[in-house]
């Protein structure tokens, strides 16, 4: 088992970011592609953290901080219901990095996960590294890492620092996050410490009915590929492994995108008597793995077997192997 990171790793604190962003001349926020609701929630949040800071503490507009969201992914279709998803640029349709020296990346476990969002960094001076997971690499010149149930729970800090009040739209985007990466608080990652601010995220206006049933609404290509899963699930009582592939063939018989393959890892982990589940799929020209576990395993180990990583009972994959060669190597690693 990999000993588990301290509460706080890394060469900068919050109160340390936050004055860089002050003194910067213009900022470019990042999360890593196939951006989940803890990424976007997480960015949004702060991108709008930031727009409170000018409009309280700047009092001329073209004095305030530039700042810019750019992800390099399609974004998954729930987001376009929430009314501040104009604001997540895509990477084509950027224009220059020129007028920016500061680029931050939220909930990227490492630097292949910026997708061409890395160019926009090797232009800009510094660079920041904000996540929560405990595969983090450390890939930026100043890296704040704590061990918490989300980003968001990270960025959460940031109210008190910039000194804004928490207002409805912030609480919102930060409990999109919380609840993505927990699970609707059903993970182990959930302390009390997150239970208190989500309390205070539903005191501010947060909707949290509307917005659970935004991240977990399921369409009906979705509800065919879960019954394809549950017929096509292959178990292995003896290490209590539980695997599903996906194959572009089949994606294409379904009708279903990439955000309908969200979950599924979770699903096959919810079947009685399963320590380990495998989602993997074709995407592009590679596989994509989805590992999750309850206590016997670690998937942050098994995903390193791939140059993957996560956490220790979530993470993720990609990969050059077939389908057979990724599951002998699991098999190895048991």
């Amino acid at each position: 088992m990999v000993e588990k990171i301290k509460k706080y790793r890394g060469n900068i604190t919050p109160e340390e970011i936050a004055e860089k962003i002050i003194n910067s001349k213009g900022i470019i926020l990042t999360v890593h592609t196939s951006p989940d609701g803890d990424a976007l929630g997480s960015v949004l949040a702060f991108f709008m953290m930031i727009d409170e800071y000018n409009r309280k503490y700047i009092k001329k507009v073209s004095d305030f901080i530039r700042v810019k969201i750019v992800i390099d992914d399609k974004l998954p279709k729930y987001i376009e219901k929430f009314q501040e998803s104009v604001f997540l640029e895509k990477y084509e349709k950027f224009p220059s990095a020129s007028e920016y020296d500061l680029f931050i990346s939220l909930d990227c476990a490492n630097e292949e996960r910026y997708g061409r969002t890395a160019e926009i960094k090797k232009i800009c001076r510094t660079s920041i590294n904000i996540d929560h997971h405990v595969s983090n690499t450390e890939h930026a010149d100043y890296n704040y890492v704590e061990d918490v149930c989300s980003t968001a729970e990270l960025i959460y800090k940031f109210l008190s620092i910039f000194k804004i009040d928490l207002n409805k739209k912030i609480a919102e985007y930060l409990y999109l996050g919380i609840i993505n990466d927990t699970g609707n608080f059903r993970h182990d990652n959930v302390t009390e410490k997150t239970f208190e601010i989500c309390g205070k995220l539903i005191k501010a206006g947060a909707n949290n009915h509307k917005i659970a049933n935004i991240l977990f609404s399921m369409s009906r290509e979705k509800a065919d590929l879960f019954g394809d899963v549950y017929r096509n699930m292959i178990i292995d009582e003896k290490y209590g492994f539980i695997y599903y592939y996906l194959s572009n063939e089949k994606m294409k018989e379904l009708n279903v995108t990439k955000d309908d393959t969200d979950g599924i890892a979770e699903l096959l982990l919810k079947i009685e008597d399963m320590e380990l589940s495998l989602f993997i799929r074709d995407e592009e020209d590679k596989m994509k793995g989805s590992l999750r576990c309850n206590d016997k395993y670690n998937v942050n180990e098994i995903a390193s077997i791939f140059n993957g990583g996560g956490h220790i009972k979530a993470a993720g994959f990609k990969t050059d192997l077939s389908v057979e060669e990724v599951i002998n190597k699991i098999y190895k690693k048991l």
